[in-house]
């Protein structure tokens, strides 16, 4: 717990001593601090990240109850003058392009961070936009419940230099790539993430099992996520569960949805691997459109296919105005979109 207080108190100091004041901003020109919490409390995100970290430190915090609503949040922000917010890449997503954002005031957000997923160099862009505050201190990060929420941080100008990282190893934290067989990977090899620091768990409750399938020789932690490192900065690539293999190759669902969340007419896509007797899977895409606006497979197929290569580009659609299955955290339940009952979606 001590090293988790120290990281966050160390990115705060970092932050404070990096971030450039904004013009105008003079002797009592903004708020004291005040972070607004979405995550639940049950969640790592909620009850370290945010309150144990905010009580050790002194910090306010200001809970949002219930469903995330969107507007809801914004008009918290704009009362309560919050000037901090951990956020999820979907509800990022959700406040950046709500149709009023633009009329409420904004100018108390001067900290935004997060992660949970790889965040969009697009919606980094609209966030800058909206809350232009937080140009200096943005950040994306990486971390896991099993190494209590931090990893890797990439914020401020650095974010915006290498947008699609989600950054360094925070102190005490060690991250290496490695083979299928643990072996440890040169810097630009894919493979998966490890971690070790004091933040690691040591065991899951009353299952040894599980823990030693987690847990190596020198408390090395198996993230299953997968990724490469390059400069010193850890590049996610997907879940290990969800990489899809088609005809031999690697198939990134994250790059695909980015690319398809990038399209006017597109609010949030899922991709996943449907079986193939020939090429071992296919990629399958999960469309919702944002507000009933019209959009048609051949004219997304073209979308994707003028940015990613041929094999990435989804043989299989599904097009739906109902939000894709979330849990509480705000990810993507693709289990769920796999076994849900196909009448539920427009097929196209």
């Amino acid at each position: 717990m001590i090293a988790l207080v120290g990281c966050n108190s160390f990115h705060g100091a970092r932050i404070a001593m990096t971030a450039r004041p904004r013009a105008g901003a003079g002797a009592g020109a903004t708020p004291p601090p005040s972070v607004l919490v979405t995550s639940p409390l049950f969640h790592v995100s909620g009850l370290h990240s945010a309150a144990v970290a905010c009580l050790a430190n002194g910090v306010r915090t200001v809970w949002m109850m219930g469903r995330f609503d969107a507007g809801r949040a914004l008009a918290i922000i704009a009362r309560e003058k919050v000037t901090s917010w951990g956020y999820t890449a979907t509800l990022l997503h959700r406040i950046a392009y709500h149709p009023d954002v633009l009329s409420f005031e904004r100018t108390s957000l001067r900290q935004l961070g997060g992660g949970g997923s790889p965040i969009a160099p697009s919606l980094q862009a609209r966030a800058r936009e909206v809350f232009p505050g937080i140009a200096e201190t943005f950040g994306v990060g990486y971390g896991l419940t099993e190494c209590t929420a931090l990893a890797t941080l990439n914020a401020g100008p650095e974010l915006a230099a290498h947008p699609r990282s989600v950054g360094r190893p925070m102190p005490t934290v060690d991250i290496e790539i490695r083979d299928d067989g643990g072996n440890a990977l040169a810097q630009g090899s894919s493979g998966e993430v490890y971690v070790r620091s004091p933040l690691v768990m040591l065991r899951y409750w009353e299952n040894e099992a599980a823990t030693a399938e987690a847990v190596g020789d020198g408390r090395w932690l198996r993230t299953g996520d997968l990724g490469r490192i390059e400069g010193g900065r850890l590049y996610l690539e997907t879940r290990k569960r969800d990489l899809i293999l088609r005809g031999g190759e690697n198939v990134y669902p994250v790059e695909i949805e980015q690319r398809l969340e990038q399209h006017p007419s597109v609010a949030e896509a899922a991709v996943y691997g449907v079986s193939h007797r020939e090429l071992g899977e296919e990629v399958k895409a999960v469309v919702v459109r944002m507000g009933g606006a019209r959009v048609d497979v051949g004219e997304l197929t073209r979308w994707v296919a003028d940015a990613l290569a041929y094999f990435k580009v989804p043989t299989h659609w599904e097009i739906t105005e109902s939000p894709l299955p979330r849990n509480a955290t705000g990810k993507v339940l693709k289990d769920v979109l796999r076994g849900v009952d196909a009448s539920a979606f427009e097929m196209e």
